[in-house]
């Protein structure tokens, strides 16, 4: 095995004349099936990313866990580029349909759509401050909209073909055009006018990048170069020479000192701006690089690749990473430290120490202790437990509040009510605000716990693990069009399973939402409330069962609410939507039983089996996002086999705890035996299953 190793290192050595401090290395790997990339881009907040694929539609990842935040779905034709704003929560997707699409990605709705182009759209941008869109086309035009009013500003003509690639400048007041005409051209903004042109290019522009600075344009393309601008006049500062074949995708680090590059040869690159040098190379990715985005907030690339479902996430080192200092406001915390941070400290009223942010230290959300109040910055405890109740606040708004690094939601006027468990003696509490602004403010609170018989770490952590138990329990008997057909059994199977979960389980009636017949939005409405509600310690059941429905051609499975029209798939309830809340509602486990015709298409998504539990706890600590299935793509009677012996067996349990394969195991052969379906258990993918099982725990 050393010597393996040795010889690879050799290699790498001998045939990289590279510089050893510069290198990208795979962080994670994320895929979709039938989803083939074609544009790959961070969000502006750089949390999420968004790609656009092969299945006609867009998708919203976390960017740091990979989990599936949201599918855009319904297009009737291919999206080629889309850009996802936090900051204004809309996604825009531009395609072969010639339109842009305008989306709200919380709703999954289609808000505004922009016509007007006679071609694909295949590249768009956003302006700095959010009030302008850019569009480029096939048709060889640019369209300047503004976002509020939907209203056409310019239509700018002066390609002799196809636009490919187009970008604000930083401060708004420019734009700057690549196309296949081997143009680049910079835009004024105020009036719509040329205000440079070159044609130095010998090949199709394939993109165009403003450093952050503004000073510099960066443009690539067929001739196998990259071109540095100055972005005043577009006069010629640097050519950058090193790739093999056409350079399809480039981007600035966020101080704009190096760029980095992916072609049609397969490599990525890191380049030295200033010099013109290769920093590094990448080893051959086994098709065309056809996107790379660095992350605004973190030292992360992200790669696409021609015919191919995964998109990569990059680590790179060698750029001074002070440059990517700024935090990303989410739920994702930064990195836990062992002790308070080397910044400067200093102590609020109440005695907490405070983690100064000297570049704005002025800017940050205000954090108040009400209860208990802390004396000197600590607080003494008699219990195991404490409930620290305060309030955070900010003119700007608070983005994310984190008591030790977990996600605390407080009420509209910012009160927030949290239970920490303790530990005999001190305990460290951290809490951390920000603000929409991205700016943040971080205290310290020590907790002494003086409890007698306090838990220690290990019993707190299981304690805490329990969480609360949530239901969603939906059933359709009644269709408002009457061409789909009534059914008998759904709301008296879903009633009885409300019946035995409150007697039997440890559900509490208020935690279980029952929906007899609901329409589309009653569902929506119902999985966003709850998606505002649940914790990470809590668990989730999610039951429907109603008509079921699996379009062959669109590769997509639906459940059939209320007010579904047969001739329209609008109010139809797509499993990748349910796919996409349980990846955004946060539990410990979430666990979907669907007794639907066609319900085994929620696995349709690379379904994996488990094998037999080997240890409740276990299961318990780990997280896990199951699916338990009346069958696999095929009808099923309105007499329910699989409910009859799935009540049966939840009836009959004697157990304390009750894993789900287990549960699924003692009924699967029985509904075989007694009916022509095949049920089905495994993982629901890309939405945060890490091999655990979701508990039912007997009263």
């Amino acid at each position: 095995m050393r010597n393996t190793q040795l010889a690879i290192t050799l290699l790498i050595i001998f045939f990289s004349p590279l510089h050893s401090q510069y290198s990208l290395n795979v962080k994670r790997t994320f895929f979709e099936t039938n989803h083939q990339i074609y544009h790959a881009g961070y969000s502006d907040k750089g949390n999420y990313i968004v790609t656009t694929g092969s299945d006609n539609s867009i998708i919203i990842w976390n960017a740091e866990t990979g989990i599936i935040y949201r599918t855009l779905a319904g297009l009737k034709k291919r999206p080629l580029t889309a850009l996802y704003s936090e900051k204004k929560n809309l996604v825009l997707s531009g395609g072969e349909d010639m339109n842009v699409t305008l989306w709200d990605p919380v709703t999954l709705k289609i808000t505004a759509v922009f016509k007007g182009h006679t071609g694909s759209i295949k590249t768009l941008d956003m302006s700095p401050d959010k009030n302008c869109l850019v569009t480029g086309s096939s048709d060889n035009t640019l369209r300047v909209w503004d976002l509020e009013s939907k209203n056409l500003i310019y239509e700018l003509k002066a390609h002799k073909k196809e636009v490919n690639a187009v970008q604000f400048s930083p401060d708004g007041t420019t734009l700057v055009s690549g196309g296949a005409d081997k143009k680049l051209i910079l835009w004024s903004m105020k009036s719509g006018s040329i205000i440079a042109s070159t044609d130095t290019h010998k090949g199709w522009i394939r993109d165009v990048k403003f450093s952050p600075d503004g000073k510099k344009i960066a443009s690539c393309g067929d001739d196998k170069m990259i071109k540095i601008w100055n972005a005043d006049n577009l006069d010629h500062i640097r050519t950058l020479s090193g790739h093999n074949d056409w350079v399809q995708a480039i981007d600035f680090t966020p101080d704009g000192k190096y760029l980095i590059s992916g072609g049609h040869d397969q490599l990525i690159i890191i380049w030295n701006i200033a010099s013109g040098e290769v920093l590094y190379q990448s080893q051959r990715q086994g098709q065309i690089i056809l996107s790379v985005d660095i992350c605004p907030y973190r030292s992360d690339v992200i790669s696409a690749s021609l015919l191919s479902e995964e998109l990569k996430t990059w680590a790179i080192s060698g750029p001074d990473e002070a440059q990517w200092k700024i935090p990303a406001p989410d739920i994702t915390a930064r990195e836990e430290t062992e002790s308070l941070p080397q910044a400067k400290i200093q102590k609020d009223s109440a005695g907490l120490e405070i983690i100064v942010d000297e570049e704005h230290k002025s800017e940050g959300p205000q954090i108040e202790l009400f209860s208990p109040s802390p004396v000197n910055g600590r607080i003494i405890s008699n219990e195991n437990e404490v409930v620290i109740i305060g309030k955070v606040s900010d003119p700007e708004g608070v983005n994310t509040f984190m008591m030790n690094k977990k996600l605390v939601r407080p009420s509209e006027a910012g009160v927030f009510e949290h239970k920490l468990f303790l530990q005999k003696g001190e305990n460290r509490v951290q809490l951390e605000a920000i603000n929409n602004s991205g700016n943040f403010t971080e205290k310290w609170l020590l907790v002494d716990c003086k409890a007698e018989f306090a838990l220690t770490a290990e019993q707190a952590d299981a304690n805490i693990r329990s969480g609360i138990y949530y239901a969603l329990i939906i059933a359709v008997n009644e269709y408002q069009d009457d061409d789909i057909t009534d059914l008998d059994n759904p709301v008296r199977d879903a009633e009885d399973l409300h019946q035995i979960l409150i007697q039997k389980y440890t559900f509490d009636k208020e935690n279980i939402i029952l929906l007899k017949n609901p329409s589309y939005s009653d569902m929506i409405i119902s999985l966003d409330e709850l998606s505002r509600k649940l914790t990470e310690q809590d668990n989730l059941l999610i039951f429907y069962a109603g008509h079921g429905f699996w379009d062959e051609k669109g590769n997509v499975g639906y459940w059939m609410p209320s007010d579904a029209d047969k001739s329209n798939t609008a109010n139809w309830f797509r499993n990748s939507t349910l796919r996409d809340f349980i990846g955004s509602i946060q539990t410990r486990h979430t666990l979907v039983i669907a007794d639907a015709c066609f319900s085994g298409a929620i696995f349709k998504t690379r379904a994996a089996f488990t094998e037999a539990p080997k240890g409740i706890q276990k299961l318990n600590e780990i997280p896990s996002r199951k699916a338990m299935t009346s069958g696999i793509l095929q009808e099923v009677p309105d007499k329910s086999v699989f409910l009859e012996y799935l009540l049966k067996r939840l009836e009959e349990n004697q157990e304390k705890f009750l894993p789900s394969e287990i549960l699924f195991s003692s009924f699967k052969t029985a509904v075989m035996n007694n009916s022509p379906n095949v049920p089905q258990y495994g993982i629901i993918q890309n939405v945060g299953d890490e091999g655990g099982d979701f508990i039912f725990i007997s009263r």
